[in-house]
Order: C-alpha cells, then sequence, then structure tokens
C-alpha cells in the first residue's frame, strides 16, 4: 500500500487489467487485493470506471464520450440479466467481442480499485498510449461485461445493476459529467440512488 493510501485510510481491493489484442477480441482480467470482495463491489468497479472514461473523453463535447453513455443506454433498455450481452445490445460486437480468454494482447488498460469504509469507493486508472478513443469506449463495456459475470448468481445484485447503470444514464442528462469531481459523484450517487441510501 502506498503511502498516500495509507494516509487516507483507504485500502487496494481489486487491481484490473483490460487488455485488446489484434483479431479485435478483449479480455478483462481482475485481481483481489483482499480475501473478501462484497459482490456489489464489481458493479461499483464499473461505474467508477465508466465515469472516469466518460470525463476523460470530455463528455458531452466529444463523440466517443457520447458513445460511451449511448451503449450503456442501449444495454438497460431492458434489464440486466445473467446473459446480457453487452457488446451486442450495444450494437458493437461486429466489430469487437468479449473474451474469457486473450494468449497475447498488444494494447492493455490498467487500474486499481480502492475502498474507504462501505460506502466510499475511487479508482486509478492507466490508459496505454497507443490506445484509441475507441478502445476506450470499449474497455468499460468490456468491464460492464466481466462484472455482469460476478453478479450474475445475484438477482438483487443484477437489479442493482440495472438500476445504477440507468442513475448514471439520468446524472449525465441533467448535466453532471462534466467536471472532475463527477468521476466520484456520479457513479456513488447512482449506486447510493439504487439500493435506496440517496435521494
Amino acid at each position: 500500500m502506498g503511502f498516500l493510501e495509507a494516509l487516507s485510510g483507504r485500502k487496494k481491493v481489486l487491481s484490473f487489467g483490460i487488455i485488446f489484442d489484434d483479431n479485435n477480441k478483449v479480455n478483462v482480467n481482475v485481481n483481489k487485493n483482499v480475501s473478501m470482495i462484497p459482490t456489489p463491489d464489481y458493479i461499483r468497479l464499473w461505474a467508477c470506471y465508466e465515469a472516469k472514461i466518460i470525463y476523460n473523453l470530455s463528455y458531452p463535447n466529444n463523440v466517443s464520450a457520447n458513445m460511451a453513455v449511448g451503449s450503456i443506454a442501449k444495454i438497460v433498455e431492458t434489464d440486466i440479466n445473467e446473459n446480457t450481452n453487452c457488446f451486442q445490445k450495444a450494437n458493437l460486437d461486429d466489430v469487437i467481442q468479449y473474451t474469457p480468454n486473450i494468449s497475447k494482447g498488444n494494447v492493455k488498460f490498467t487500474g486499481e480499485f480502492y475502498a474507504k469504509g462501505s460506502l466510499e469507493r475511487t479508482i486509478k486508472t492507466w490508459f496505454p498510449l497507443r490506445g484509441t478513443e475507441q478502445q476506450i469506449v470499449y474497455s468499460g463495456l468490456a468491464l460492464m461485461q466481466y462484472a455482469i459475470s460476478m453478479t450474475r448468481n445475484d438477482k438483487e445484485c443484477i437489479d442493482v445493476f440495472t438500476k445504477t447503470a440507468r442513475n448514471m444514464l439520468k446524472l449525465y442528462e441533467s448535466g453532471m459529467g462534466v467536471s472532475i469531481a463527477s468521476v466520484v459523484q456520479v457513479p456513488t450517487q447512482a449506486y447510493m440512488q439504487a439500493i435506496g441510501v440517496a435521494e
């Protein structure tokens, strides 16, 4: 644990890599840094990452940022369930496909997910210089697909996932997402509303 993390009381709970190969396939690899991960934290990992990439892509003044938000909207037109195929629902499965395994990737997005208490969650990300804006959008969808696979056996969790994603869309529609603060505010507020903690 880094000095600043120790000082702030934050604990690194997950590390992740999103890997693209030459055949338009993408894979997600997540490692636990603590022994026990509450299932909802996989939803929050995705929400934090998605908010970060949407901000980094300069929402709402960038085509790729709007594509990221639009893709989520397509996915949650109907409720998320254990069989949801994010790339198919976003009409992108003809250009990119999620796969559980990639032997060798040439572009890798990485990050770390931190927790402080039961409520606060934050993320750090590292984007490769060779990564394209489209790959940034796809990386968010790939992490969403991974999070679905980690929550698929928990009906209540999958319901919270759908609500969190829909709440994020409402927050972006209301004008949030343009400031750096939105990287934390949007996913936190969306999740808290989904579990009935926030108004």
